[in-house]
């Protein structure tokens, strides 16, 4: 290929949406949901909320179309092909209340069969967006029709009638073991917080909210326990995005840089943390590996200074979603100092121990 990629994500697309599209008969889409739902930005607070299913593809099979934790791991062509293959029917809402039975569609702990009547022919959407994950085919949602119960998780069941704070109730939903991806499904659709004050929230909105709120729960803790004995650090790499990541003792502060490489060029984004929790800026991606690195450090019973460096290639040329780095970082090994690390430093671009040496103080990042 002339841009250097093995396959042509546009041609890849192509093949998905034009298979997916074969299966529709007429305007009925049926399937199962994994679950999926997005809802949109534009127009706020009127937005859009998007419901997608794999047509023909029902029960357990269906959750690999949209579920992180099966995603993770495959090439970014097939998560490409899934996401393209999936059909989502939109409804424009100001509230959830507004919604029938689609959120609880959405906060399912298993994969639903629906059958969707469209009210027009799915549109093609081949739009490749960094800030975005993909769709598939698209169109107005006229009916929807659901073919078995919802499996919605108890606790969040309890939470859904109570009016706790919706932050709150994303840790408490978290600490009783209630998936993240589903606590975010549910934030996005309205479904906690005061009953009187629930709106619809966009979902890249509320992936960020709930990262925020289960992450500074995590530092409250994580704050107050021991230091590491030693310096610490972690590699790994998903997609063309490679990840050094180092803890050193000292309190709970962090830096995070951001490095996106493309033909030749370097652009970088920098957050920083210091020790009350206050941020130089707010960054999605940041707040997602944040999370990933006090989940470790929680599980360790140990504290430390964290620095982090995500370094981009030109082959993550659309992003699948902030999951990809959460999920990474999840699966990352934290150990002592060793001779390979000098390697990794060079993979990617910086030393992420001595960008703690060098931070500045807080208060000139403002």
């Amino acid at each position: 290929m002339l841009c250097g990629l093995p396959r042509c994500p546009i041609e890849e697309r192509i093949r998905a949406v034009k298979s997916s599209l074969l299966k529709i008969r007429g305007r009925e889409v049926f399937g199962a949901t994994p679950p999926s739902a997005v809802v949109g930005e534009a127009g706020w607070p009127r937005v859009r909320v998007y419901i997608g299913e794999p047509p023909e593809v029902t029960g357990e099979e269906a959750r690999a179309y949209d579920d992180p934790r099966l995603l993770w791991g495959r090439e970014l062509e097939e998560i490409l092909r899934l996401r393209s293959y999936m059909v989502f029917g939109y409804a424009a809402q100001t509230s959830p209340r507004k919604l029938g039975e689609l959120p609880l569609l959405a906060v399912s702990e298993r994969p639903v069969d629906v059958e969707m009547r469209l009210a027009k022919t799915p549109v093609e959407s081949l739009k490749f967006d960094l800030r975005e994950k993909p769709m598939g085919p698209r169109a107005p949602l006229e009916a929807l029709r659901i073919d078995g119960n919802p499996a919605v998780p108890r606790a969040l069941d309890k939470l859904m009638s109570d009016d706790l704070g919706a932050g709150a109730a994303a840790v408490e939903l978290y600490r009783r073991g209630v998936d993240l991806y589903t606590i975010q499904r549910a934030f996005a659709l309205g479904l906690l917080g005061a009953r009187h004050r629930r709106r619809l929230v966009p979902t890249r909105w509320s992936i960020t909210a709930v990262d925020v709120a289960i992450g500074d729960a995590l530092a409250q803790q994580v704050r107050h326990m021991p230091e590491v004995s030693q310096p610490l650090y972690g590699y790994a790499e998903y997609l063309d995005n490679r990840y050094l990541v180092a803890v050193v003792p000292g309190p709970l502060r962090f830096y995070y840089l951001e490095r996106w490489t493309y033909a030749g060029r370097v652009a970088e984004i920098e957050v920083a943390e210091d020790p009350r929790g206050v941020r130089s800026t707010m960054d999605g991606g940041y707040e997602a590996a944040r999370l990933a690195i006090l989940e470790k450090l929680a599980s360790m019973g140990r504290r430390g200074t964290v620095s982090i460096v995500r370094w981009i290639g030109e082959r993550y040329y659309v992003s699948v979603g902030n999951w990809q780095i959460r999920e990474t970082l999840r699966r990352l090994q934290l150990k002592p100092l060793d001779e390979n690390y000098k390697t990794y430093t060079a993979l990617v671009g910086k030393d992420p121990i001595s960008l703690i040496k060098n931070t500045k103080r807080l208060d000139e990042f403002l």
